[in-house]
């Protein structure tokens, strides 16, 4: 078979409108590992042999059906990503990034990966340096420091191609002589500006461009805010110079947080407005400006309160390790101070619950309000009535 037609089964399969990627790649295992079929086989099936095979509903079969009148215009894409010398690397190629794999599971891993340059990166070494598009004057230098630091110890500089931290990282790996990974928040047809203005380190290996959304989808701020969780996957180490409480970096953070990765954050100067120091309180790494893991003096839930216009917390007590430890006074104690998701609680806590025994407990808590947003987040009550356990 054509290298191109089997490519362009792949792009059909990896953007079924509205299927979710663990489901896109349950049915990659199914087809491919499972049954042994091709793509080929698989389309040449009426929708009877689809629903005897695959108990696909009826979404599901309809999907599939404008998949393959899709088809030609499919081939004419494949056709031209195989010209212009783009590749196509699927999720059971062997060129698939293993790192992206074990951090995203089979829940987020991208079942296809379009990249420009040379395919090796993906297989090396690599360190993420994520931030603000509208970073201070020290988080521009402390990420000039961490790429040049790591360009030193010959990791690959993975960034997301947005102004300021990563336009940063970028710069400053290519003035070291070092490798850099591009994920782009948009199809990787639509970069055309992009592959002019980089041809030469494209060209020698040092620059490779990679996305993960179909190949002529414009810039979206949906996109942008999804690369970030493959800027991440794809590193070994994350480096966050500069993080507001909210959008892709603080989001990309938590997540990471979450499934318990390691992620340096620098510790901002007493007069910077960022959220820096909340990821620190929720389990980040603090790091000087070379980022390198500093001494850094927090606060416990009990100090937290009687210290003015501080930002610092304690890592409290594990559940277990003092049997004398008051769960509830602790999450109001930090409550009092801000407002924060089920998800942010639990790991400023170290609460060995889960997300929705929290909420439960939240909501029905006579001292705790939501707020508006997804996911809520919650604050103390204005009145303070007696307590669930009182």
């Amino acid at each position: 078979m054509n290298e191109y037609i089997d490519q362009t089964y792949w792009i059909a399969i990896a953007h079924l409108p509205k299927w979710h990627t663990e489901r896109i790649n349950r049915l990659v295992i199914q087809v491919v590992h499972e049954n042994k079929m091709s793509w080929a086989n698989f389309f040449d099936l009426d929708k009877k042999e689809w629903c005897e095979l695959f108990a696909f509903n009826e979404k599901e079969l309809a999907d599939l059906e404008a998949a393959k009148d899709d088809m030609p215009r499919l081939a004419f894409i494949a056709e031209q990503l195989q010209n212009e010398g783009f590749q196509i690397i699927p999720i059971n190629s062997p060129d698939y990034p293993v790192v992206l794999k074990e951090n995203l599971k089979i829940k987020s891993a991208p079942t296809v990966l379009y990249i420009k340059g040379r395919k090796g990166l993906l297989q090396e070494d690599a360190v993420a340096i994520v931030g603000s598009r509208k970073a201070g004057n020290k988080a521009l230098e402390f990420t000039d420091q961490v790429a040049k630091k790591n360009v030193k110890e010959l990791k690959v500089i993975v960034s997301g191609f947005a102004k300021g931290v990563d336009k940063q990282a970028l710069d400053s790996t290519l003035e070291s002589n070092g490798k850099s990974i591009l994920v782009l928040p948009q199809g990787i047809l639509t970069f055309q500006s992009g592959f002019k203005k980089y041809y030469e380190p494209i060209v020698n290996g040092n620059v490779l461009v990679l996305s993960t959304f179909f190949p002529k989808a414009g810039w979206d701020v949906g996109f942008a805010m999804a690369r970030n969780a493959y800027i991440y996957g794809l590193a070994k180490e994350i480096f966050v110079a500069e993080s507001d409480n909210k959008g892709g970096t603080w989001e990309g953070a938590m997540n990471g947080l979450k499934r318990h990765r390691k992620i340096y954050v620098r510790v901002p100067e007493p007069k910077e407005k960022n959220a820096n120091l909340k990821l620190i309180e929720f389990g980040a790494l603090p790091v000087n400006i070379n980022g390198e893991i500093t001494e850094f003096k927090v606060l416990s839930s009990d100090e937290l309160f009687e210290t003015v216009n501080n930002h610092e917390v304690n890592e409290p007590q594990a559940p277990g390790e003092d049997g004398n430890r008051n769960i509830e006074n602790d999450i109001i104690s930090l409550l009092k101070r801000d407002s924060y998701t089920s998800t942010e609680i639990l790991l400023a806590l170290k609460l060995d619950w889960d997300s929705r025994k929290l909420t439960s407990f939240l909501k029905k808590h006579p001292n705790v309000k939501a707020t508006a947003g997804k996911p809520p987040k919650f604050t103390i009550n204005n009145v303070i009535s007696p307590s669930l356990f009182g």
